[in-house]
C-alpha cells in the first residue's frame, strides 16, 4: 500500500512509525480483549440464542447491528495494522517510499468498511457506500458501538439480577405452600393460580426482559407469602385444632359473663343514676358460639350429604377445609376479644357512674367537716346549700350533673364564708 497523495501529512520519521505501531498494538489487544469478553458474555449469548419479542427485540435488533459494526471495524483496523507491521517487517532501513506508506496507514482513512452486503431484503438501493476511518476514527466508532451494546447487556442483565431472584422467592414460598397442602390433603385455587402467574411472568422476562413483565414481581411475591402463610396457618390449627378450639370456647364464656354482668350493671345504674346516655352492648357470645360450634359441622360431600368428621370432631378433613376453618376460627378468635373488650370496657362505663356519685358523697361530707371545722356549721346559707346536695345525691335515680353543680356550689359557698 502506497498511500494517497495529501491524506496523512508529511511522512513520519522511522522512529515515530515504530512508536505509533508499538501504541497501536497495545491498543489493539485491549480492544480485542474487550470485543471478545463481550462476546462471551452469558447474557449476550442468551439474547443471541433466545425467541425475544416486545421491547427486547427491538432493542435487540439495533444492537446486532452495532454489534456486526464492532465485528466489521474491528477486522479492518486489524487488516491495516497488519499491512503496517507487514511493510516495518520487509525493511531493515525505511525508504521515503515506506515511510509514505506507513504514515498513510497509520494517520490517514486507511481503514475501509465495506458497503451492507446483508440479505438483499434489507439493502436500499442506493445505500451506502465504502466508508472509509483513520484508526481514531475507527477507534471512536468501535467506542460507541460497544457502548451501544453494552448498555443494552447491562439494562437486561439488571432486570434479571432484579427481578428473577424475586421470581424464584415466589415460586420458593409458592413451593412451600403446595407441600403442606398435599400434606392437608386438598387443594387451593388462590395457590394454583399463583403458580400459573409465577410461570407466566418468568415466561415473559425470558423472552422480554425489558417489556413489562416484572411490573407484577412484587405483588406476586407478597401474594405467595401470603398464600405461604396461610396454608402454614392451616397446617398448624390442624395440629392444635382441639386445645384452640377450647381455648375460644373458655374465652366466649367471658364473653357471656361480661355481657351478663353489663346486663346487671346496667339494671343497678338505671334505677340509682339519671343517665338519658348510658352505653348499649349488643350481645356477641351467643352468635360467636354459633359460629364456633359450625366449625365442626360435618362438611357436606359433592351429593349434598354431609362429609365425615376429621380428627378431633371437626367434619371434612381436606385442605381446603382446614384452610377455611383456619381463617375462621382467627377471625373468631379476633372477634372474641374484641367483643370482650367492648363488654368489660362498657361495665367499666357504667360502674363509673356509681363511683362518680360515690366520689360526689365522699366529697360533700369532706365540704361538710370543714365548715364543722371553720365553726360555719349553722350558717343557714351552707346549711341550704348542703342540704340540697344532699337530697340530690340521695335521691335514686341520681342527677350527676346537678349534683356536681350542687356540690361544687357548696364548696365554693365554704371558701366565701371563710374569707
Amino acid at each position: 500500500m502506497t498511500g494517497s497523495p495529501g491524506a496523512a501529512g508529511p511522512p513520519m520519521s522511522a522512529e515515530g512509525v515504530d512508536h505509533a505501531l508499538r501504541g497501536r498494538r497495545e491498543e489493539r489487544d485491549r480492544i480485542s480483549d474487550g470485543v471478545l469478553d463481550l462476546d462471551a458474555h452469558t447474557i449476550l449469548r442468551l439474547l443471541k440464542t433466545s425467541a425475544l419479542r416486545g421491547e427486547t427485540s427491538r432493542r435487540w435488533e439495533r444492537a446486532q447491528g452495532r454489534l456486526a459494526l464492532l465485528w466489521a471495524l474491528l477486522d479492518a483496523y486489524r487488516g491495516v495494522l497488519e499491512e503496517a507491521e507487514r511493510i516495518r517487517g520487509g525493511h531493515r532501513r525505511l525508504g521515503p517510499e515506506e515511510l509514505t506508506g506507513l504514515t498513510w496507514l497509520l494517520t490517514g482513512p486507511a481503514v475501509r468498511l465495506a458497503p451492507d452486503s446483508g440479505p438483499v431484503e434489507r439493502r436500499r438501493l442506493l445505500g451506502p457506500g465504502e466508508q472509509r476511518f483513520t484508526l481514531d476514527e475507527a477507534v471512536a466508532a468501535m467506542e460507541l458501538a460497544f457502548h451501544d451494546v453494552t448498555g443494552l447487556v447491562a439494562e437486561v442483565d439488571a432486570v434479571w439480577n432484579a427481578v428473577l431472584p424475586r421470581l424464584d422467592a415466589a415460586a420458593a414460598e409458592a413451593g412451600a405452600a403446595r407441600d403442606l397442602l398435599r400434606e392437608l390433603g386438598g387443594d387451593d385455587p388462590d395457590l394454583g393460580a399463583c403458580e400459573r402467574e409465577i410461570e407466566r411472568v418468568r415466561e415473559e422476562l425470558r423472552h422480554d426482559p425489558l417489556g413489562d413483565g416484572g411490573r407484577d414481581v412484587e405483588w406476586i411475591a407478597d401474594a405467595a407469602a401470603r398464600l405461604h402463610e396461610r396454608v402454614r396457618r392451616a397446617a398448624g390449627v390442624r395440629c392444635a385444632y382441639g386445645p384452640r378450639r377450647e381455648a375460644l370456647r373458655a374465652l366466649l364464656g367471658r364473653v357471656a359473663a361480661a355481657e351478663q354482668e353489663f346486663l346487671r350493671t346496667r339494671d343497678l345504674v338505671v334505677t340509682k343514676i339519671a343517665s338519658p346516655a348510658l352505653p348499649a352492648l349488643p350481645g356477641r357470645a351467643a352468635p360467636l358460639g354459633e359460629r364456633l360450634a359450625a366449625l365442626d359441622a360435618p362438611a357436606p360431600a359433592e351429593d349434598g350429604a354431609p362429609g365425615p368428621a376429621g380428627p378431633g370432631g371437626p367434619g371434612g378433613d381436606g385442605g381446603e377445609r382446614w384452610l377455611e376453618r383456619a381463617d375462621l376460627l382467627a377471625e373468631l378468635e379476633r372477634a372474641a376479644e374484641e367483643a370482650l373488650r367492648r363488654a368489660e370496657g362498657a361495665v367499666a362505663s357504667l360502674r363509673e357512674l356509681i363511683e362518680r356519685r360515690d366520689e360526689l358523697r365522699g366529697r360533700l361530707e369532706a365540704f361538710r367537716a370543714r365548715a364543722v371545722r371553720l365553726g360555719l356549721a349553722e350558717d343557714p346559707a351552707l346549711a341550704r346549700a348542703h342540704l340540697r346536695a344532699h337530697d340530690l345525691l340521695w335521691t335514686a335515680p341520681c342527677d350527676l350533673r346537678k349534683a356536681t353543680e350542687a356540690v361544687t356550689g357548696y364548696q365554693r359557698a365554704i371558701q366565701g364564708a371563710a374569707g
